[in-house]
């Protein structure tokens, strides 16, 4: 049985059975169907033998077994063919044709049966596309996930190059990705804050210098905010911000522009920030523990609910920045410019706030145990519901606050404090009018409510 016979037997068979369909008679069209059915299981088991039999079979498949592989692909495909021809064409249609059918004649009953045909060919039709739609979808979704793979691992091996220009192309390549795959933003992210970090390390203390404490140590290099490969991956990892968390811990970043960037729930925590412009940032709930900002400016950030204990934002520039609900215990805010700076219900435990202008600023609910308000400015400052226990307020000036609510204050504390016009005290310290003395602002302009 040779390649040529194979294919012969087929075709004469798929050619009866063509020519059996447009038989009028189902007796004798069932009959021709019969026998191709039987000439095609008779091919079968002749390509069968020739291939399984141990002695002749073998042979030949040994030594044409390569010609061979083409016929028993074509025998396949008609065979199938032949099956879904049958299904579609004579099963299908007589199993929806109307029962009242049989009782019609002949040439009706095949106008009835290729009407039925009709719609299940369209029907098939419409399927086939839709599978072929489905085909193509889920190839080109393969297709672009295999460009993404590829373009990632190019970006990130710029990002390594030497070549400035390079690791530039790297960073917007990255920015890109990040546009087109929102899948990938988390961990080009967190590719681009390695990238920072390890262009940006915090250097060791010089010889001498104060270990990491209650004070910064020196510091022996430049920081490289000036790079322009850093500020670019800066300012993409701000945009990304606001869909991800951004990892900046230990970064020597002084100095850095991020105005108006996004770093929500950001880890930046021991980070060096002296100097950096983070003014209209967006840094709620992020984690900035023990983190140097002294000069920073803050104009207008967010830091609602942010973490900054221990933080050091001696002479940072506040005014109208958020701190509501924010964690600054044993922070230092010393000489901060906080006008009209929120604080509502942030923790401000053994804070350190001398010196600091603080005027028309909202301190409801804050928590000040223990807090050093020593000549801070908090003219103006709404301090209902605020905790001031055990707070330093020697030389704090409170002319025209508001001390109604404010919980665990103490007639001391008023008498080292500078209260002056429309200051509002507790009722329960109204005898303090009869006390008080011209060195600390008292008068008839202080209000007892």
């Amino acid at each position: 049985m040779n390649e040529t016979t194979s294919v012969a037997l087929a075709v004469r068979s798929t050619t009866g059975w063509l020519k059996s369909r447009f038989c009028a008679s189902d007796r004798r069209h069932r009959g021709r169907l019969r026998l191709g059915g039987q000439r095609l299981l008779e091919l079968w088991r002749i390509d069968r033998l020739l291939v399984t039999e141990p002695w002749g079979g073998a042979h030949v498949m040994m030594r044409g077994g390569r010609h061979l592989r083409p016929a028993l692909m074509l025998i396949t495909v008609l065979a199938v063919s032949v099956a879904l021809g049958f299904l579609l064409l004579q099963w299908i249609p007589h199993q929806l044709a109307d029962p009242e059918a049989k009782q019609l004649k002949p040439a009706e009953r095949l106008v009835h049966l290729n009407t039925v045909r009709g719609t299940v060919l369209q029907t098939a039709a419409g399927l086939a596309v839709l599978g072929g739609l489905v085909y193509t979808g889920r190839g080109y979704v393969l297709s672009r996930q295999s460009q993404v793979t590829d373009r990632y691992a190019g970006a990130v091996s710029q990002l390594s190059s030497d070549n400035l220009d390079a690791r530039l192309g790297g960073v917007f390549a990255l920015e890109r990705l990040a546009r087109d795959s929102r899948h990938d933003v988390a961990s080009i992210a967190q590719v681009l804050s390695s990238f920072v970090v390890r262009r940006c390390p915090i250097a060791e203390p010089a010889p001498g210098g104060q270990a990491r404490g209650s004070e910064r140590p020196n510091r022996t290099s430049q920081p490289p905010r000036s790079e322009p490969d850093v500020h670019a991956a800066l300012t993409v990892l701000g945009s990304l911000g606001r869909r991800t968390r951004v990892e900046l811990s230990e970064a020597d970043l002084r100095g850095a522009e991020l105005d108006g960037l996004a770093f929500e729930g950001g880890e930046i925590s021991r980070s060096l920030l002296r100097g950096a412009d983070l003014r209209r940032s967006f840094l709620r709930e992020a984690e900035l523990e023990d983190t140097d900002l002294r000069g920073a400016r803050l104009e207008g950030a967010d830091l609602t609910a942010a973490r900054l204990p221990r933080a050091d934002l001696r002479g940072a520039e506040m005014k109208g920045a958020a701190f509501s609900d924010c964690l600054l215990s044993s922070a230092r805010l010393e000489d901060a410019w906080a006008s009209s700076v929120s604080l509502r219900g942030a923790d401000l435990f053994s804070a350190r706030l001398d010196g600091a202008r603080l005027d028309g600023a909202d301190l409801r609910n804050a928590t000040l145990i223990n807090a050093r308000l020593g000549r801070a400015d908090l003219t103006g400052t709404d301090l209902s519901g605020a905790d001031l226990y055990g707070a330093d307020l020697s030389g704090t000036i409170l002319v025209a606050a508001d001390l109604r609510l404010a919980r665990s204050l103490t007639l001391e504390q008023l008498r080292s404090a500078v209260l002056g016009q429309r200051t509002r005290l507790p009722a329960g310290l109204a005898h303090l009018l009869d006390d008080l003395g011209p060195t600390n602002g008292a008068g008839s302009g202080i209000v007892i409510t």
